[in-house]
């Protein structure tokens, strides 16, 4: 973990923040799986370190938590719809929210944190079954493997930037690695129709794209034909 990193996740971690449900997501916590849990190794670059705020969010108040990242050098902006985020030379610090209902242009107000989040889609199947993992001498939660796998490969299917839409398969298929399948199979069951249909459609082409991966591939991809067909 880069210094910067680690800084910013002691901020959360003495907030308390990962304990009342908050989560480091993206390209940072496939990471973790790699470094901390044995995920299959693939090399990345990226400057955005994004955190996941549950909706609604029922922790104590933060009011001095944009400070506190202020102080480790981070300056403060605001997006159009209104969500903050803090950058400092190439990184950039996010926060995100679930979207829900219909979806709205507009940015989630967390008056306890000081903060407006932007919301996305299918963020809420990160939040569940979370897991805390030891990081840098801090407990940090992020989204359970098997979440993040779906997850990758759902949002990999709506991508239209091909490079992006590769980044998202490749992380999913070595974060696979460390998920049993049979938790994976009886996730995949309880999915909305709609996202079951992504994921088996992605898995379908990846092969042909990832030829490194056809063992992952084939793994997961016949375990989740035969629950769909049962």
């Amino acid at each position: 973990m880069l210094e910067i990193i680690e800084d910013i996740l002691k901020v959360f971690a003495k907030n308390g923040l990962f304990d009342e449900g908050v989560e480091l997501i993206g390209s940072w916590s496939f990471l973790v799986y790699q470094k901390y849990l044995g995920a299959r190794s693939l090399p990345f670059v990226t400057q955005d370190v994004d955190f996941l705020i549950p909706n609604p969010f029922r922790g104590r108040e933060h009011l001095e938590l944009v400070s506190q990242l202020e102080k480790l050098g981070f300056r403060c902006d605001f997006r159009s719809d209104g969500s903050l985020f803090l950058w400092k030379a190439d990184f950039v610090i996010e926060f995100l929210t679930a979207e829900k209902g219909r979806g709205s242009v507009e940015s989630i107000n967390f008056k306890k944190l000081g903060l407006r989040a932007t919301p996305l889609r299918y963020m809420e199947l990160l939040l569940q079954d979370s897991v805390i993992v030891p990081v840098a001498g801090v407990k940090v939660r992020v989204p359970h493997p098997a979440n993040y796998f779906f997850h990758k490969l759902i949002i990999s299917a709506k991508r239209k930037n091909l490079v992006k839409r590769g980044k998202d398969l490749e992380q999913a298929l070595c974060t696979s690695s460390i998920v049993d399948v049979q938790d994976i199979v009886d996730r995949f069951k309880k999915l909305p129709k709609g996202w079951k249909a992504d994921i088996l459609k992605v898995l379908t082409h990846a092969g042909k794209d990832f030829p490194l991966y056809k063992k992952e591939i084939e793994r997961i991809g016949i375990a989740l034909q035969r629950a769909t067909n049962k």
